[in-house]
């Protein structure tokens, strides 16, 4: 999975990892956007050997239920699964006791459920029963620590990208003990808040949901440089500075910009013209075509189960990460089988393998200018067949531009 992750990303990178308590009890709580690929981030930057909860519904089958534990994953139950079901959280909950007490990192997604919004959602309950259970079966000299995890990404649907993962302060278990002993409902909703805002300074943190469209517009589509809103410190002092400066014509101007850019499939990042190093591009051509060719007819099947069979955004990612991990190294298997029978030479063949190997993290690159031809038809087709929309959307975009111009 580790090596699968450094072709799947162009870069991932670390930061606060002295925060990481040493030799202590960790309830790991990371924000959840891009479903199982969140955990799969944390684990591999992480030291220790790690248990997380993930919700029950995965577990479906026998099948999947003995591999998801053999990656040390546990089934958590929601509401929604039936209030019998529920009640399996119990054991579920003592047994995460007892690795914690173990040693063990346990990770907990606090927010309970996936969006691709960058934003820190209400938390739920469940992680504050599983910290208060271990601290008062333990006499509460457990020291448990609560470690806010900020997982930034400059795309969530796509591969080769740039991920900020970011360890906040710890959080003492001990210091809610009074308040506990006093009200436990009160210290529950205590822990909640301060995890909670331990949280939002490790990732993107969007309060105003009205305000959200404008917003990502602003600082993320029309944004080349993207690390500029995968530093959370950097960016959410701009949401703060946007926010106090935004109006309802804006507003209203960012709602419209995404709905037209969600109802048509328009990238508002290529439309706006994405900077691109050209000169670098023109050099690793013959790279890129030959990636392109090498990797389209694997890739097909994945894009085919990514448009027809996942409903969930928040899943392509993951998707994409899992299925490939079989049909590229298959393809390439199957290519230098086809090679063998044809008497070719094992240098060349280990040659090729090399290669696909190699130019596999261009296939992104390659495939974009396809996707961006796309857009272009898309958007030309958008002008001849609704042009009042066209209208709104690019007036929309210039605006948010001039604004954007202004204030950052």
């Amino acid at each position: 999975m580790r090596v699968g992750l450094h072709f799947f990303y162009s870069r991932v990178e670390v930061r606060g990892k002295e925060n990481i308590p040493k030799n202590k009890p960790v309830l790991v709580l990371p924000n959840h956007q891009n479903s199982f690929m969140d955990a799969l981030l944390v684990v591999n930057t992480m030291p220790g050997f790690m248990f997380f909860l993930t919700r029950a519904g995965v577990f479906s089958s026998p099948i999947a239920s003995f591999l998801l534990r053999s990656l040390n994953m546990l089934p958590v139950y929601r509401v929604r699964d039936g209030l019998s079901s529920v009640t399996k959280n119990n054991e579920i909950f003592e047994y995460c006791v007892e690795l914690l007490k173990k040693g063990h990192p346990v990770l907990v997604f606090p927010e309970a459920n996936h969006d691709l919004r960058r934003r820190i959602r209400p938390l739920s309950k469940g992680f504050t029963r599983i910290a208060f259970d271990a601290e008062i079966k333990n006499n509460w000299e457990l020291d448990l620590q609560m470690l806010p995890v900020g997982l930034n990404y400059t795309e969530h649907r796509r591969s080769r990208n740039r991920i900020r993962v970011v360890y906040g302060k710890p959080i003492p278990m001990s210091k809610y003990r009074e308040l506990y002993e006093q009200d436990e409902r009160k210290a529950a909703n205590q822990l909640k808040i301060d995890v909670a805002e331990g949280m939002k300074k490790t990732t993107m943190h969007v309060p105003n949901l009205d305000h959200y469209p404008t917003l990502q517009v602003v600082l993320t589509d029309l944004e080349n440089d993207a690390h500029q809103y995968i530093d959370p410190g950097r960016v959410n002092e701009k949401i703060e500075n946007i926010d106090s400066k935004l109006t309802s014509e804006l507003i209203e101007t960012g709602k419209q910009v995404v709905d037209i850019s969600n109802k048509y499939n328009l990238s508002i990042k290529t439309i706006n013209g994405r900077k691109r190093p050209w000169a670098l591009l023109v050099l690793l051509f013959p790279l890129y075509l030959f990636a392109w060719f090498n990797n389209i007819i694997p890739y097909l099947p994945v894009r085919n189960v990514i448009n027809n069979k996942v409903k969930d955004r928040a899943f392509d990612a993951s998707i994409k990460f899992l299925i490939s991990l079989f049909f590229f190294p298959a393809f390439w298997g199957l290519i230098a089988l086809i090679l063998i029978i044809a008497s070719v030479p094992s240098t060349y063949i280990f040659g090729y393998l090399i290669l696909s190997l190699y130019t596999s993290i261009f296939f992104k690159n390659a495939n974009h200018f396809f996707r961006e031809a796309a857009t272009q038809n898309r958007l030309k087709s958008l002008r001849e067949k609704a042009p009042d929309e066209y209208k709104v959307f690019m007036e929309g975009i210039n605006s948010l531009n001039e604004f954007r111009s202004k204030v950052l």
